[in-house]
């Protein structure tokens, strides 16, 4: 326990695990694998999965039916939860653990585990973010991991990471760094503009990566050039 009285929770890194990537199983499955062998090289993570297929779900019925901000908020934050329990299935994952605790998330690294962040408890509890589609599961893994103290995000998702005008079919285009604050006044892009503002705001540092690609976020950990986009941050973490 640390001399403050507050016990650190000692996550290396939050892990934003997109549901695109849900879309193509093997794919998933093998970057839940290379997730499990960052943990067998020392490192402490806490996943935290976007709202995937149930998500998509709810937003065509938007799309056709307007939801109430109540309604598509609470129910997105269940889809949430949802993914996280199929990422936790032993179909996908030996070492991936479902919990609605962050307490139980401090013991479940301590096992050697993945934690996998059931939020919508959480939210529904606290409600730290506005009831938008443009507040996604983006920021509210970026909120986690200044909840938890973690230095950095990484998410996984199904594009290189964010490039110029949206043209992702324009390697040149690809942004291979660039500040918190300035990825937030590009909008919304591969991901949303509160979490970019959030990072800003809070001093944290992350990377938006192709996880199907599985061996690129471990490049980026060890420090090595890889083909993401590394976020940079210089604000406080109060």
């Amino acid at each position: 326990m640390c001399s403050t009285g507050f016990t650190p929770y000692g996550f290396s890194l939050v892990v934003k695990f997109g549901g695109s990537l849900m879309r193509d199983i093997p794919t998933c499955r093998d970057a839940i694998a290379e997730l499990e062998r960052l943990v067998e090289f020392g490192y402490r993570i806490l996943l935290v999965p976007g709202g995937g297929l149930p998500d998509k779900a709810i937003e065509a019925v938007d799309a056709s039916y307007p939801l109430a901000a109540f309604t598509s908020h609470h129910a997105c934050a269940l889809a949430q939860d949802q993914t996280g329990y199929l990422l936790t299935d032993r179909a996908f994952s030996s070492k991936l653990v479902a919990t609605s605790a962050l307490g139980e998330c401090r013991k479940i690294s301590a096992a050697g585990m993945i934690p996998v962040l059931l939020p919508s408890r959480i939210l529904f509890a606290m409600d730290p973010v506005d009831w938008s589609w443009d507040v996604t599961s983006d920021a509210v893994a970026t909120w986690i991991a200044w909840v938890t103290g973690a230095a950095s995000v990484a998410f996984l998702t199904d594009v290189d990471g964010v490039y110029r005008s949206g043209g992702v079919s324009e390697p040149a285009e690809l942004i291979e760094h660039i500040d918190a604050a300035d990825l937030a006044r590009l909008g919304h892009t591969c991901i949303d503009a509160c979490a970019a503002q959030f990072m800003a705001a809070r001093g944290l540092t992350g990377v938006v990566v192709n996880g199907s690609h599985a061996n690129l976020l471990r490049d980026w950990l060890e420090g090595k050039q890889v083909k993401a986009t590394c976020i940079t941050a210089s604000g406080n973490r109060d």
